[in-house]
């Protein structure tokens, strides 16, 4: 059994579902059951990422929540222009009253 990554659409390798999950597919699916794991240590990201002395990082998303490296990490951002110009157009909001009403958008 795989767990497949919703956003990527790749199987996480080495991943299982917990409190009996995994098996209970594994069982539906007419395979072994594999041994149930226990977690025997969990941190969160903050304090992984606090454990290094140094970490830096590049990404074309980070800027948004800037505040919040500041905050928990005290790390500062810097905007890296882009190699070429933005072509993508955003548009405001828009929110029907009805299913109908929001093909009908979509149509035209």
């Amino acid at each position: 059994i795989g767990i497949v990554d919703t956003f990527t659409g790749r199987v996480l390798e080495g991943r299982r579902w917990s409190d009996g999950m995994h098996q209970a597919i594994e069982c539906k699916e007419g395979i072994d059951v594999s041994v149930r794991s226990q977690v025997s240590a969990q941190i969160t990201y903050q304090s992984l990422f606090r454990l290094f002395p140094r970490m830096c990082a590049m990404t074309g998303t980070a800027l948004t929540e800037a505040a919040e490296f500041a905050e928990v990490y005290n790390l500062k951002g810097t905007a890296i222009p882009t190699a070429r110009p933005m072509v993508r157009r955003d548009y405001p909001d828009v929110v029907y009253k009805t299913e109908e009403a929001k093909i009908n958008a979509i149509v035209e």
